[in-house]
């Protein structure tokens, strides 16, 4: 088996363990802001936990430890390899007629998912969505707004890509919500699912964590959004790693 071959494998099988969220997020972050960034740069972006992340990218061949040959756990700057950087990009050519843009991390842009024709669809959001995402610093974008003169499917995929965060309401049996959720869980999109008091949820979201509203007083449903939220920007800030970028420009 190739270099490429043996890296492809064993990046499938780590993301599969409890770190695979970490190490995708990482090498999308190297991809984007890299090839090469600080270690110091990556723990304040909160890639703090190292055998969970740089230890399976290193050892795999995928990131590079630098200097050449240092300890993974001594490194102050991390690469990401040609083979893994060529491995990503033939993952988007492969979309190419899906999506514009390689899938991003950290943004501070929430897109909504909700069935926006119900007729509690307009006060939900303007009273509880929008607003703990402004509280929590990020932009707020409504799925209906979506370009819809061309393929919707691929402009809902490009969209999902680009946000940092996803916002499901499954409060109606909308079979659209369900498939744009279904597109946030298989490409490891980050989301959070609201739903009103007493919506029954499908066996495969009966368990899942979400954020319980009643339509008629959205308030502390707002307010833990609006935790959740900034805590997810908290940990997803990308200034450290566009600082970090900047310097190694100069």
């Amino acid at each position: 088996m190739n270099e490429r071959g043996t890296i492809n494998r064993r990046m499938y099988h780590w993301r599969l363990k409890m770190g695979a969220t970490h190490i995708w997020k990482l090498l999308h972050l190297l991809n984007i802001h890299g090839p090469q960034l600080s270690r110091r740069a990556i723990r304040k972006a909160g890639f703090d936990c190292d055998p969970d992340t740089l230890y399976p990218l290193v050892s795999s061949g995928a990131v590079e430890a630098l200097p050449p040959g240092t300890p993974y756990d001594q490194a102050k700057q991390y690469r990401l390899s040609g083979a893994a950087t060529s491995m990503l990009q033939n993952c988007l050519v492969s979309y190419r007629h899906s999506i514009q843009r390689d899938l991003r991390i950290g943004e501070p842009t929430a897109f909504v998912v909700m069935p926006f024709s119900e007729k509690w669809s307009r006060g939900v959001f303007s009273t509880l969505i929008k607003p703990a995402c402004q509280s929590a610093g990020l932009r707020c974008l409504r799925g209906d707004t979506i370009d819809r003169s061309a393929n919707l499917v691929s402009n809902i995929l490009q969209a999902i890509c680009e946000a940092g965060i996803v916002i499901v309401d499954v409060s109606a049996p909308n079979p659209n919500v369900y498939y744009e959720l279904g597109l946030c869980d298989a490409i490891g999109k980050d989301y959070r699912v609201l739903k009103q008091v007493g919506v029954a949820l499908p066996a495969d979201l009966a368990g899942a964590h979400y954020i319980e509203y009643a339509a008629s007083n959205v308030a502390a449903a707002r307010k833990a959004l609006t935790k959740e939220l900034s805590a997810w920007a908290k940990v997803n800030d990308l200034a450290p790693i566009k600082a970090d970028k900047a310097t190694n420009k100069a």
